[in-house]
């Protein structure tokens, strides 16, 4: 549900299955009109929600059920984990222009691939294997190619405190 706060009255009801994890989505422009962007907790789809109407512009079909998904408003790109189940090792990457993935990494085939951020440009995706023998890999955000590995101890957030204070549609707030 969409709650007007100064009014205090519902707006709009969502077509989600269930609460998406707090923090999870991101706004883009679309075809002309602002949207934002969840993956499900309980399905295996992100919603795509036009914010002038609230209703559904389209589900993306994924992997699995994820948690985090980011962008940048320097890139054409999405990216949304598949953080439960047996694809927890896949990272979508889906183009803002089209709403289809477009490319599925897999980091470290077997282990979990999450919560990408970006850098303050834009130019690169940080993405973690969650794992005792995890990593950080950075991506090229253009090419979707890997340009750097470095080796962590399960990486947790990597939150890039410009983007947050900037108010970046590619992040949470």
């Amino acid at each position: 549900m969409v709650y007007n706060l100064d009014a205090r009255k519902k707006v709009a009801e969502l077509d989600l299955s269930g609460m998406p994890h707090l923090g999870s989505g991101i706004v883009f422009d679309y075809r002309g009109r602002r949207v934002m962007a969840t993956p499900h907790l309980r399905e295996p789809v992100v919603s795509v929600i036009d914010m002038e109407n609230w209703r559904t512009v389209k589900r993306i079909e994924t992997l699995g059920t994820g948690f985090f998904m980011r962008s940048h408003e320097n890139t054409n790109y999405a990216w949304v984990d598949v953080f439960f189940g047996e694809h927890r090792d896949a990272m979508h990457v889906i183009d803002k222009r089209t709403l289809e993935i477009v490319k599925t990494l897999r980091p470290e085939p077997g282990k979990t691939a999450a919560h990408v951020e970006f850098t303050k440009d834009g130019g690169h995706a940080l993405v973690s294997v969650w794992d005792m023998r995890g990593a950080l890999v950075i991506y090229d955000a253009r090419t979707l190619e890997e340009v750097k590995r470095l080796p962590m101890v399960k990486p947790s957030g990597k939150y890039n405190v410009h983007n947050k204070i900037t108010l970046s549609r590619g992040t949470s707030h």
